[in-house]
């Protein structure tokens, strides 16, 4: 056996060797082993998504006593999505047609006896979206709505679990929102009102419930929001009785209260939180009993707050547990005993645990990721700034892990504290301002594969939370009503000047890039100010604001009057129509005079696949190149695992001709991918030689104590632990060796000339090579022992 010295200086090569080794696409884009977790009502099953044999994502159960693992759907299109029920072993789930949009939903028996490939249709009829308006996982039915009779509208069905049997609940030609009770009972509907404001009405006493419509004599109105307090008001639950209301409520003030309120009288409410730094985040109930017990706001990082003692040890137990991870409750039993909990964390993927709560312990069942571990993932650093007019932009920064960073004592004092946060690096780098879509979202902390990727590839990655984004208060949100293309286009200018001020990125070397309101920002980016960046993007953006309008999906007109106001304008009248040309950056396009590339699926129902082609065909008149892949089975976005690699292939490769970062070599169709490059408009006369040390394996310091058992059950078990341990340093040894490294990092970076630790490296690579020869060797997979392990 190999002397504890050995081990430690092997484990300090091999952390040093991954820092500098670039993220295989395939590690970040291919599908997660799992995700959608969830817990049966019960507690005793673990539900979950995951690639089948066939890569078809289906879904999977999971017994949380027993590990015993099943495939339970087995789907030949990807299964999106799915819900437990009240029935037991009886779930739902949903499809689409390659991103369309239009939902279908089925039945499913799980049982072990059950037919295999047997499901029952709910709804399935082209050109008809389904959505599950209620499902409270204690009774025998679900609510269904189908907008089957008018496009914009959703009736409401009860659908029978134990018969099938579809019955007519509401017929709805009026409401673009239905909100139920825990027993499932209509109590509330929504409908926008030209002036702006958002009207909530009540069923009327009135109203034959056997035989309800929408009609105005069936409705009493309950209350009325005002537009400048629509982002932070909502309703989000009934008491245990169905006679109290509780409410995100906006009125008053700018972050929103979480108060609770009578069914017959909104004005009697209670303030049970007033947020503080940022709207309120996860609210957590008890299933059961649905009284508060936890709140969660959310700026740089979520904060827990506890309502209630009855959990206070139990969270304290779980922040404990991972103290440098922000945690998040997934789901809980019905009978609060057990939890599904993740933590949020920039520099791990997504590890889920299930909590006893009977026992106070946590049990690891599974990393979203596995082949990440042993790579050098990038932080996330959130920081404010202030726009130009003094309103104050929350955003994010993650540098390239192996980015050297400037000491306190070498920056003006005014920077002292963002090189406290390990901000500014000794020399200014290539960047990619990333921009959310929306742009009624807002970017958040956590594990990004996309960030990962980027700063792997050698950038730096700004994101913005620009005004018109959700989270920092309805003042912000609000400050985005009509400035696409202007305001907002300014806080992202002004994140780019901050970034070039401090020294982070290097002026010439700054790409925008965004999906959806990112791809319009992106084109505004290159077209209405086209000397602030390198290249370009874009991602299912609209380059029009007209046609963007004229063609919203039918279900989005109940709010059609909410995206007028957001954009500022409106088709109906001359001089509206002129505002959103103005904004358009279809009308500008030959102002486009840098790199650019765009991305878009032929079923996108949000963002036509027309707002792509007009632009591109704008710029082809002018003789401007552009590059333009086109994928006929995507939506808005990428879903599909091929595509979302070829996606990345095609945006590398671009971004090494633009910027010169390193490239993971990529060549049209490498995976199987559905893309066609209708235009390929970038060849640049000169690139630099791409980097290719992509397939060097993750280091052995931290092979994982537990390894999965086949493709199935993505599990952890001990197997096998004393020929895992051969190639294993103690956890003191390798906390040892993460200390010896970072102390040499640090004084590489603080001091160019101490470059003998990565010369002694690259000496003694040898020996480490051939102890990663040895454990692939031994985790090869054979008939009997397979298991998608990749180091």
């Amino acid at each position: 056996a190999a002397s504890p010295m050995l081990q430690l200086l092997r484990a300090c090569l091999l952390l040093a060797a991954c820092a500098a080794a670039l993220i295989p696409r395939e590690k970040l884009f291919s599908d997660p082993k799992l995700a959608a977790t969830s817990l049966s009502p019960d507690g005793k099953i673990l539900g979950y998504i995951a690639p089948d044999a066939n890569k078809i994502k289906n879904v999977f159960t999971r017994c949380i006593s027993c590990r015993h693992t099943r495939q339970v759907t087995f789907e030949k299109r990807d299964v999106l999505s799915y819900e437990w029920t009240g029935v037991e072993d009886v779930i739902l789930f949903a499809q689409d047609n390659n991103g369309d949009e239009n939902t279908m939903i089925f039945k499913k028996n799980i049982s072990e006896n059950a037919p295999t490939h047997e499901r029952t249709i709910i709804s399935n009829t082209p050109g008809i979206r389904a959505t599950i308006v209620a499902n409270n996982k204690r009774q025998g039915y679900v609510l269904i709505g189908l907008n089957d009779m008018t496009p914009a509208y959703h009736n409401v069905y009860r659908f029978d679990l134990h018969t099938n049997e579809l019955s007519l609940v509401l017929t709805n030609k009026r409401f673009p929102v239905i909100i139920t009770d825990n027993d499932m009972k209509i109590r509330l509907a929504i409908e926008e009102q030209e002036d702006g404001t958002t009207a909530y009405f009540r069923v009327s006493p009135k109203a034959n419930p056997k035989e309800l419509t929408s009609d105005k004599d069936q409705w009493v109105e309950y209350i009325r929001v005002q537009p400048d307090d629509k982002p932070i008001t909502a309703p989000i639950g009934f008491d245990k009785t169905n006679e109290k209301i509780y409410w995100i409520w906006g009125e008053g003030s700018d972050l929103g209260n979480l108060i609770v309120a009578p069914t017959n009288n909104i004005s009697d409410r209670e303030v049970l939180y007033t947020a503080t730094r940022a709207q309120i985040g996860q609210v957590l109930f008890h299933p059961e009993d649905r009284t508060l017990l936890a709140v969660s706001e959310f700026y740089h990082k979520p904060e827990l707050f506890v309502a209630n003692d009855t959990v206070m040890e139990d969270l304290q137990y779980l922040v404990n547990l991972r103290p440098s991870g922000s945690l998040q409750i997934l789901t809980v039993s019905k009978d609060m005993q057990t939890w599904l909990v993740t933590y949020l964390s920039a520099e791990n993927p997504f590890e889920v645990f299930v909590y006893r709560r009977w026992l106070k312990s946590a049990e690891l069942l599974f990393n979203t990721h596995p082949e990440l571990e042993g790579y050098e993932l990038n932080r996330q650093i959130g920081f404010d700034f202030a726009a130009r007019d003094d309103l104050v932009i929350q955003a994010y920064l993650s540098l390239p892990p192996d980015a050297a960073l400037k000491r306190t004592s070498e920056v003006p004092v005014a920077d002292k504290g963002y090189a406290e946060l390990g901000m500014i690096p000794a020399k200014a780098q290539k960047m990619v301002l990333l921009v959310h879509g929306g742009p009624k979202a807002r970017d958040t902390y956590g594990f990004s594969p996309m960030n990962a990727w980027l700063t792997s590839r050698g950038y730096a990655v700004m994101q913005v939370n620009f005004r018109g984004s959700v989270g920092f208060g309805k003042r912000l949100t609000n400050a985005g009503n009509g400035e696409w293309g202007r305001k907002m286009h300014y806080d992202l200018l002004d994140a780019v000047e901050f970034a070039v001020a401090k020294g982070i990125a290097n002026r010439s070397q700054v790409a925008i890039m965004g999906g959806s309101y990112g791809g319009y920002a992106t084109l505004v980016g290159l077209t209405f100010t086209q000397d602030t960046f390198a290249c370009g993007v874009d991602i299912v953006g609209p380059s029009n604001l007209v046609s963007l309008l004229e063609a919203v999906p039918p279900y989005w007109l109940g709010f059609y009057n909410d995206l007028t106001k957001m954009l500022g304008s409106d088709i109906d009248t001359q001089e509206g129509r002129q505002s959103l040309i103005a904004r358009s950056p279809l009308f500008f396009a030959d102002r486009v005079k840098k790199p650019l590339m765009i991305l878009h699926g032929a079923n996108d129902p949000r963002v036509k696949q027309h707002e792509s082609e007009q632009f591109v065909s704008a710029l082809k008149k002018h003789s401007i190149p552009v590059s333009y892949v086109l994928y006929p089975d995507e939506g808005h976005g990428f879903r599909r695992a091929p595509n979302r690699l070829a996606q990345c292939g095609f945006v590398e490769r671009f971004l090494h001709h633009c910027l010169g970062g390193d490239y993971q070599i990529f060549t049209n169709g490498q995976y199987n991918e559905s893309a066609i490059l209708k235009s390929d408009g970038f060849a640049p006369k000169t690139t630099v030689a791409p980097t290719t040390t992509t397939t060097q394996p993750p280091r052995a310091a931290v092979l994982p104590t537990l390894v999965p058992s086949s493709p199935v059950n993505n599990f952890y078990y001990p197997q096998q632990p004393q020929l895992v341990q051969q190639f294993r340093p103690t956890v003191q040894q390798v906390q040892q060796a993460q200390q010896n490294y970072q102390f040499h990092r640090m004084n590489a970076q603080l001091h160019p000339s101490y470059a003998q630790p990565r010369q002694v490296v690259m000496q003694q690579m040898q020996p480490v090579q051939q102890l990663q020869l040895q454990q692939q060797a031994y985790f090869r997979p054979t008939a009997t022992n397979v298991f998608p392990y990749n180091g």
